[in-house]
């Protein structure tokens, strides 16, 4: 597989952008979930299934918020391009209550005008630049740029889960917010997708798999207090709940499209986003 992404990537909307080119058919690999919404454009034909092992339809535009793991396969030839969102995106495009879009690939053509969305698709297919990617996708699609960045409440909560690593309480937050575990919990159910403990808990594993890669040799017990876990079955259970496998699993086990992902910045600022937003 060929990677395609910007270090140094920065944008008003998108907080990242990547396009993968499989040189070779690919065994099924797995891709867990971050916590972010993604726009994304796939050409030629690509087998999903969800973490229950049950096919998932792949539109060739698409869009989908946060969830769990999910394995994909593809075949030489194929080509992904994917564009990375803050996670209450996904509502403002679809205004279907996030807890029933868990694992959901909705079709971007039920919310762009195909006169738009057509084209976009045929000229991003020969792009291999980060930059003129972006600036093809901001060319069809920035009229909805306004529209889907509405600023929902649950954007500061989860910006201040990123920034605590998902070291925190739903005490903390309640505290923090001024606000009660039921106001809380329902709008992560309307606007993020996972319950807050659930976000908290995805949020601190994405910090933990990134230190596996970044040092294999860790030792387990490094993690599990360095990160508040209770004990080695505590641990062992987040790599159940958020990749299917147990640890050793994980390590023995190369994995391409995840090792890449992880070699990415995991949090990006929503200061440019904000700061347009009130422009």
């Amino acid at each position: 597989m060929n990677f395609t992404n910007d270090p140094n990537f920065t944008h008003s909307f998108f907080k990242d952008a990547v396009r993968i080119d499989y040189q070779h058919d690919m065994p099924p690999h797995l891709i867990n979930d971050y916590g972010y919404t993604y726009l994304m454009f796939c050409y030629g034909d690509f087998i999903a299934q969800d973490h229950k092992g049950n096919a998932i339809p792949v539109p060739k535009k698409l869009v989908k918020g946060t969830g769990d793991y999910f394995t994909i396969t593809a075949h030489a030839g194929n080509i992904w391009i994917t564009l990375e969102l803050p996670n209450y995106i996904l509502y403002n495009i679809t205004g279907v209550p996030a807890v029933k879009s868990r694992n959901v690939l909705y079709n971007l053509e039920d919310y762009v005008d195909k006169a738009l969305l057509d084209p976009l698709y045929e000229d991003l297919r020969d792009l291999h630049d980060t930059n003129d990617i972006v600036k093809c996708v901001d060319k069809y699609l920035k009229p909805y740029y306004s529209q889907w960045s509405q600023p929902l409440k649950s954007a500061a909560v989860v910006e201040y889960i990123y920034e605590n690593k998902g070291m925190l309480s739903i005490d903390e937050l309640t505290e923090e917010f001024a606000c009660s575990d039921r106001t809380l919990e329902r709008l992560f159910k309307k606007e993020v997708g996972a319950s807050p403990y659930r976000f908290i808990c995805l949020v601190r594993f994405n910090y933990v798999i990134r230190e596996i890669e970044n040092n294999p040799d860790i030792p387990i017990s490094d993690l599990i207090a360095t990160y508040n876990y209770y004990d080695h079955s505590h641990f062992e259970k987040d790599f159940k709940k958020f990749l299917g496998q147990s640890v050793t699993h994980y390590k023995n086990h190369f994995n391409p499209l995840l090792t890449q992902a992880l070699a990415r910045k995991y949090v990006k600022s929503n200061e440019d986003v904000i700061e347009t937003l009130k422009s």
